[in-house]
């Protein structure tokens, strides 16, 4: 098994492999990366055949999401991460859920 805070923290790929950055998977920030650097879903003979469902289903999820609610988390709750087989979020999410305008 491979623990995801493990292969997070290769820092040649990331420097700060810890901090939130949506950016760091922008087209010309990966471009130069191999495809084993972000293993979301395995590699080699164990690799999930339920990858390109994943991904469309996070996709969708989330263009919904963005298009008829704002997601606000709820002020003074610290975000800490639980490294587990994945990494979690220790203490949940809570977020105030709004319609969008």
């Amino acid at each position: 098994m491979l623990s995801r805070l493990l292969d997070a923290t290769r820092r040649e790929e990331d420097p700060r492999p810890d901090r939130f950055d949506p950016e760091r998977f922008a087209v010309d920030r990966t471009a130069h990366r191999s495809r084993d650097s972000y293993l979301p879903f395995g590699a080699g003979p164990r690799f999930c055949v339920g990858n390109t469902l994943g991904m469309l289903e996070a996709t969708v999820v989330t263009a919904l999401v963005a298009r008829d609610l704002r997601l606000t988390g709820l002020p003074g709750h610290v975000v800490r991460p639980e490294p587990m087989l994945t990494l979690r979020v220790r203490y949940g999410l809570p977020m105030t859920v709004h319609a969008a305008t």
